[in-house]
């Protein structure tokens, strides 16, 4: 099977120009420059490869989209594929959690088996057109997050492990009157607040660090990539780098990601942390590491929509990236640091995952995708 592209501005790994792709059998087969050549014609617009997102939180949002009204997990994963698809995600690392402190119907283990196994059923039927993982969000302060690991780590879709520990008054919730505050907006009365706050403390003090290790040496035996989150400090940096963990995601202190570079992890941040010029939580703004130079990669958080225009914003001021080095951000940064070589670059052998994309003003429109040289949206 074959497939061309012709008068496309086509992003590769070093540059960008305008030329022609030749798809053969799902992966490119060559790359072209000079206008021209046969196939659809893109005039002018942007091939750039698929976007990769080790970290996205919108599949629960399908299977739940009211507070204890769930979907039936195969049309939800149906759905939430044509979601990313239509954004230009064309590999999808959905972060699932494990073990919380404030736990929700959608994140009881029976739920998640539901969610994962329809997840699971619609790929391997052929229901699902971008290629889907899962990042088990390890929370180490959670009492039953090791019964919950021998029940999900070995699902076949296991790409990922993060360390994470939410408890308030650190990492992302540093600003501990900050968050109590947030508590106390929602109807938690002071005393309450407080009493949860001990709670959670607690469970911290007698959990996170055997559960680290655990989760650490699970990932280690499977040879599945690790990764830290919101990571404060040196110490919590180093903590992690020496427990094996690869990726440090969205750092919340410029030292931290400097440490995390020195310590050769790869430094992760947030979509929306870019496009909305700074961190909800008051953190670093991925500008500021952007411009530090200690940025290597995007994930999508909450909004998948986010990384395609991080791509492109990464080309405007302040930054003034060339359009290869802001697409790898998004492309194959991520892909590197989860071992997923064969894709996340426009060259000969690469899996045939590709955008269409044209700017409207700076607005970035994905007007075509491409999954293994097929269409898919």
């Amino acid at each position: 099977m074959e497939l061309a592209f012709r008068n496309a501005r086509v992003v590769t790994g070093d540059e960008d120009f305008i030329g022609s792709v030749l798809v053969r059998d799902g992966v490119v087969a060559e790359v072209s420059p000079g206008a021209g050549g046969v196939g659809e014609d893109f005039e002018g617009d942007v091939l750039m490869p698929g976007v990769v997102d080790l970290h996205t939180d919108s599949l629960e949002k399908h299977y739940f989209p009211r507070p204890n009204i769930d979907w039936n997990p195969v049309s939800a994963a149906v759905t939430h594929d044509g979601c990313c698809l239509s954004v230009g995600v064309t590999t999808i690392l959905n972060s699932l959690t494990l073990g919380s402190f404030n736990p929700s119907a959608a994140r009881n283990t029976d739920n998640l088996r539901r969610l994962v196994d329809g997840l699971h059923d619609a790929q391997d039927h052929g229901m699902l057109r971008a290629d889907h993982r899962i990042h088990w969000r390890c929370e180490t302060t959670a009492d039953d997050l090791r019964s919950r690991l021998e029940v999900m780590a070995d699902h076949p879709m296991t790409a990922m492990f993060s360390l994470m520990d939410h408890t308030p008054g650190q990492r992302q919730y540093r600003n501990l009157e900050k968050h109590l505050a947030n508590w106390q907006a929602n109807g938690m009365s002071e005393a309450t607040a407080l009493e949860r706050l001990a709670q959670v403390r607690d469970r911290q003090a007698r959990n996170a660090e055997g559960n680290r290790t655990h989760v650490a040496q699970m990932a280690k035996s499977r040879g599945t990539p690790l990764a830290s989150h919101d990571d404060e400090s040196l110490a919590h940096v180093d903590e992690a780098a020496d427990l094996g963990a690869t990726v440090a995601e969205f750092p919340v202190t410029a030292e931290a990601a400097r440490r995390a570079r020195e310590r050769g992890m790869v430094v992760v941040m947030g979509g929306p942390n870019l496009i909305r010029g700074g961190s909800y939580s008051g953190n670093v703004p991925a500008a500021e590491l952007a411009q530090a130079d200690l940025l290597d990669a995007f994930a999508s958080d909450y909004v998948p929509r986010s990384l395609v225009e991080c791509a492109f914003a990464m080309t405007r001021e302040p930054f003034g990236w060339s359009l290869a080095q802001a697409v790898a951000l998004v492309t194959a940064g991520p892909a590197r640091a989860v071992g997923l070589d064969d894709r996340g670059e426009i060259a000969p052998g690469r899996r045939a995952d590709l955008l269409r994309v044209r700017l409207a003003g700076d607005l970035p429109l994905v007007r075509g995708v491409w999954t293994q040289g097929k269409r898919a949206a």
